[in-house]
């Protein structure tokens, strides 16, 4: 191999590595980053799951 593969393979390993620590790693962090109680999560959650629903919905109008 030469050196410009090399560096080609090592630049697209550390792609990688980034494109999973943003999917992965991040969120975990973000997560534990302060204290929510059981129920506040599950409300965090359901409106998440509202907004993406009203998301979709307003999209299909569209098309």
């Amino acid at each position: 191999m030469s050196e410009s593969e090399t560096r080609e393979n090592i630049e697209k390993k550390i792609r990688k590595l980034r494109k999973d620590f943003q999917k992965n790693v991040q969120p975990v962090l973000r997560r534990h980053n302060y204290y929510l109680s059981k129920g506040e999560r599950r409300r965090i959650k359901k409106k998440k799951a509202i907004k993406r629903i009203q998301r979709r919905e307003r999209r299909m109008m569209r098309s």
